[in-house]
This record gives C-alpha cells, sequence and structure tokens, in this order.
C-alpha cells in the first residue's frame, strides 16, 4: 500500500480550490482602486460564440508578460490563459475593449500592448519604418540615375597625357592584332 504524503496533498486541494474561486469571481470584485480606474460597464454583457470572439480580439491585443513573443490569445502559460479568462469575465460583465485594457494598462504598464500607442515617443514605432523605407527608395532611385549620368560624361572627349598617348596607342596595336 502507497502512503500518501499528507503535506502535499493538502497543498494540492488547496490549489484546487483556489482555482475553482478565481475562475467563477466576477470582475465587479475589482476594488475601489480597480472600479475608479475603468468605471462602470460602458458596453453590453456577451455572451456565447461573440463572447469568445471577442474575448480573442481583445485577448490578441495584449502581450503574454511570461513569452513576450505572443499575444496572450495565443500563449499556453498559466498566466496568459488566467488573463485571457479575466478579459473573457470583463467581456461578460459589459466593459469595453478600451476598459480592459486601461485596466491591464495600469497592472503591466503599457508594455501590455502587442502594438504601441502612437503617441510620445511611441510615434517613432511608426514613423521610423517609413522614413527607413523612404530613404531607402530615394537612394535606390539615386543610384539608378547616376550611371546615365556617368555614361554621359564617359562619351565626352578627354585630354590625355601626351606620354601617356604614346603608350595607349601602343596597347591598341597589340590588342587588335
Amino acid at each position: 500500500m502507497t502512503t500518501i504524503n499528507r503535506p502535499l496533498l493538502l497543498f494540492a486541494l488547496l490549489l484546487t480550490a483556489l482555482g475553482a474561486i478565481s475562475a467563477t469571481a466576477q470582475p465587479q470584485a475589482l476594488g475601489v482602486e480597480g472600479q475608479a480606474l475603468i468605471g462602470e460597464p460602458k458596453g453590453r454583457p456577451l455572451s456565447g460564440e461573440e463572447l469568445e470572439r471577442v474575448t480573442n480580439e481583445v485577448s490578441s491585443l495584449m502581450r503574454c508578460p511570461v513569452c513576450q513573443g505572443l499575444s496572450v490569445a495565443d500563449s499556453p502559460t498559466p498566466s496568459a490563459v488566467a488573463m485571457k479568462e479575466e478579459v473573457r469575465q470583463f467581456l461578460a460583465a459589459g466593459y469595453t475593449e478600451t476598459q480592459i485594457l486601461t485596466y491591464f494598462e495600469q497592472s503591466y504598464g503599457e508594455f501590455i500592448r502587442l502594438e504601441p500607442k502612437a503617441k510620445g515617443f511611441n510615434l517613432l514605432v511608426w514613423i521610423l519604418p517609413i522614413a527607413g523605407l523612404l530613404a531607402g527608395l530615394a537612394l535606390v532611385m539615386r543610384r539608378v540615375k547616376q550611371p546615365a549620368a556617368t555614361e554621359a560624361q564617359d562619351d565626352a572627349p578627354t585630354t590625355v597625357d601626351p606620354d601617356l598617348e604614346v603608350y595607349l596607342e601602343q596597347v591598341r596595336r597589340e590588342v587588335s592584332s
């Protein structure tokens, strides 16, 4: 007969109970600070397929705090799964996408957004790639036009050192024969 490690069993039961409690918790339990931050729900409560679709849409806008390369919607980590469940609860209670993102930004900072807001210093993230593309295009266009200008200069008569002219004439004769 195997012996059961009682402390380990109690710990597992406690974790299971906490998971069940957090899964049934409603986002209305935001606390005074959270409620003051995002206020009352401004949207309509969602359910069914629409709830799942919008949950995935909102979760895909947020970065997983563990993986950082994946969205909350795509990440399998426990923290991302918990965040996605929070998003689902917020939407079921009638909170809007903006309210939900504001709530998570206050908890994790603006880092939580996969796409930074296009304002302030973050505006560089949106402008620099376009500016780089335009600069590269201008450089390519300049290089394409440059050989044409060089060919026109090659057609113009050039003056050659008289001592060099004798040598060049000798090379031309040897090449042609």
